[in-house]
């Protein structure tokens, strides 16, 4: 029988160092962060000592012998942009660590949207599931987002962002929207464990509300980021963007919360009708996005879509989203057999993270430029250089792979230390509409 104490409202659960910090999760954790602090140590070490920021040969050859410490910080400056906050260089291509953080965090998000959907609509698993589910999502979300800080090029400046703010640009949107969205969610979660139980009543409607809308906002402006790349018509041309991270989402988000729950709720009353529910839910997912795929290749610029359908690397990434992602699970969803049902989570998994993938690098597959003023957009063979081709990809380093998987190692070491310490899977068995 476990021991609580409290404090602030919440039962919080006596354990030792030991089974907070070295149980099997943990350990599973520290594997995966182990692997990733290799990637970045070589990541912040290409960054910071590289010859080509510190070698003092390539400095004298750069300009003034006398003005080494201009011709430095010019170097840096090159690599970090430290005096302005801008987008994303719209020559420059996005990459893995991207793909893991759409991947992570809409799937958090809209895990967490569909749970508080759940609670607001009376679904009647929804209060023995959410607390554990949202933890989950959260989880999720906070990998992601550590993702793409391994994308800045020097993390710490990110005060610029408050020094300079640019409430035009989407990325500075961000800081703004996660200020608020983090601490947000963890008020809901907060409000879901507390034994607080008659102000938590009081609350519900207005926090599921309020935390609903600030999904839907969180999509949208992520929706506004990739839309300010005009060049990327990949990104540009697929109507309401905003809405497609949504539903691809919540896909990626239900397969996730179907492999947890059948780690995690499996020796529960309730898991079967939790995984009918995520079945019936990732189903509608699977349709919607199938759908949008289809007006996809109907408004997207023939020069993406062919060679996303065909003739590039990135063609095996889409057909793997279209067969994993979508047309095994609805297969297999279908079942009422929950093993059946994890194989098609799996896939999906699987199958949406290749979307990601294809998403991000195909809207770098043809490469444009405005590298003639008063031209505009031109595509170009930047990043070919051994081999002129219809196409630009640049496969991910060993060491930007060890990083999204360190990454995922955050998110369960995240899961595992609030799950230990509230029991959110157990916290609200006995709850009931």
């Amino acid at each position: 029988m476990n021991e609580y104490t409290q404090c602030c409202g919440l039962n919080i659960r006596k354990v030792s160092i030991a089974q907070l910090l070295f149980n099997k999760t943990m350990l599973f954790a520290y594997l995966l962060l182990a692997i990733g602090i290799v990637g970045w140590l070589q990541l912040y070490g290409l960054r910071f000592g590289h010859f080509f920021v510190n070698n003092h040969e390539i400095m004298l050859a750069a300009g003034d012998p006398t003005n080494l410490s201009e011709i430095a910080h010019a170097l840096k400056e090159q690599i970090f942009n430290l005096h302005e906050v801008e987008e994303v260089n719209k020559a420059e291509p996005w990459g893995i660590f991207v793909i893991q953080y759409t991947y992570l965090l809409y799937g958090g998000s809209a895990l967490i949207f569909l749970t508080a959907l759940a609670e607001l609509f009376h679904v009647k698993i929804a209060p023995k599931v959410a607390a554990a589910f949202m933890t989950f999502g959260i989880a999720m979300a906070l990998g992601g987002m550590t993702s793409i800080a391994s994308d800045w090029g020097n993390p710490l400046n990110i005060y610029w962002m408050v020094l300079n703010p640019q409430p035009h640009s989407g990325m500075w949107m961000m800081l703004p929207l996660y200020s608020v969205y983090i601490p947000f969610t963890f008020i809901e979660i907060y409000f879901l464990i507390t034994n607080k139980r008659d102000l938590a009543r009081k609350l519900a409607g207005v926090l599921v509300i309020l935390g609903i809308i600030i999904d839907v906002i969180e999509f949208y402006i992520q929706g506004i980021l990739f839309n300010l790349n005009i060049p990327r018509h990949l990104w540009t041309n697929i109507p309401q963007l905003w809405i497609y991270f949504l539903v691809s989402g919540v896909l990626t988000g239900v397969a996730g919360a179907m492999i947890f729950s059948a780690l995690g709720l499996s020796k529960k009353d309730y898991y079967n009708n939790a995984m009918d529910f995520l079945a019936k839910a990732g189903l509608v997912a699977v349709i919607l996005s199938a759908l949008y795929e289809v007006i996809n290749f109907m408004t997207v610029d023939p020069k993406w879509m062919n060679l996303l359908l065909s003739g590039s690397p990135i063609s095996t990434m889409y057909w793997t989203w279209i067969v994993a992602g979508l047309a095994i699970p609805f297969v297999l969803w279908l079942t009422k057999n929950n093993g059946l049902r994890v194989v098609g989570a799996i896939a999906a998994i699987i199958g949406t993270f290749m979307m990601r993938q294809a998403f991000i690098y195909g809207g770098n597959i043809v490469p444009m430029t405005e590298r003639v003023d008063g031209v505009g957009y031109q595509a170009n063979s930047l990043y070919q250089l051994d081999a002129l081709t219809n196409y630009s990809y640049i496969a991910p380093h060993s060491m930007e792979i060890l990083v999204i998987i360190g990454c995922f190692g955050l998110g369960i070491a995240i899961y595992s230390i609030l799950d230990s310490l509230f029991a959110v899977r157990d916290v609200n068995d006995n709850a009931a509409h």
